[in-house]
């Protein structure tokens, strides 16, 4: 049997699911304004050991202000129950997370929030200790790549949960107001049977007095009145 993935409850204890998400909106757009603010598109920058061009701090930079937009728009879309605006935001937490991988596998690479150089002359014991502190800093640096990682595969967990809550609600909705035109309908149905029933009925009773029986039963009372004056 395999494994299905399901939704998040709606509620979580005391705080909504929507309600937590535009929480993750509003900490993903302080994210967002953070990287923009902190670009620098005329000198290199060194973090964690890896040396980041101006190219590459826009092309990051860019990314995340196409985010500005991209995150208030879900927000709306989670406020008014617009499912096309989830699926807009959740095209962009993928990308996000392939922006992240990149990143991962880059200061996995080339990254070292220490050099040796530093501690070559100091001794042996000098030597081990600085070690041990680069392997603290860089299993730092990795730690909180993962932690950003997951924070985007959250995001998007909650996202797509929105979405099948809008969609849900939707549907239940649709539903609501659809009972009411069922009732009239069904109503007017049973009208029209029952006057095709009596309809049914007064053409049987015709039938039954026979072609003529209508007309003598009127001219009857015509031809007695005409003998009297007679």
């Amino acid at each position: 049997m395999g494994f299905v993935m399901k939704p998040a409850p709606s509620v979580f204890g005391t705080c909504s699911l929507t309600a937590a998400f535009e929480m993750v909106c509003l900490v993903h757009l302080c994210v967002c304004l953070f990287f923009v603010a902190s670009v620098s598109s005329s000198s290199s920058t060194v973090l964690a050991g890896v040396e980041i061009s101006p190219e590459m701090q826009c092309i990051t930079a860019a990314w995340f202000l196409i985010g500005l937009p991209v995150v208030i728009y879900a927000g709306v879309g989670a406020l008014f129950r617009v499912e096309s605006h989830l699926s807009v935001y959740l095209a962009y937490q993928l990308g996000t997370l392939l922006v992240v991988v990149l990143w991962t596998v880059i200061f996995l690479k080339y990254g070292n929030a220490c050099t040796e150089e530093e501690t070559m002359d100091i001794g042996p014991l000098a030597l081990r200790t600085s070690a041990i502190v680069c392997t603290v800093s860089n299993g730092m640096v990795l730690f909180w790549m993962v932690a950003l990682g997951a924070g985007v595969v959250a995001a998007i967990y909650l996202a797509w949960s929105m979405k099948v809550y809008i969609r849900n609600r939707t549907e239940t909705e649709l539903l609501r107001y659809q009972e009411p035109w069922q009732m009239v309908q069904s109503l007017a149905d049973d009208a029209a049977a029952e006057q095709a029933r009596a309809a049914e009925q007064l053409s049987g009773a015709y039938a039954a007095m026979g072609p003529y029986g209508g007309k003598m039963a009127y001219a009857q009372p015509v031809h007695h009145a005409s003998t009297a004056m007679r």
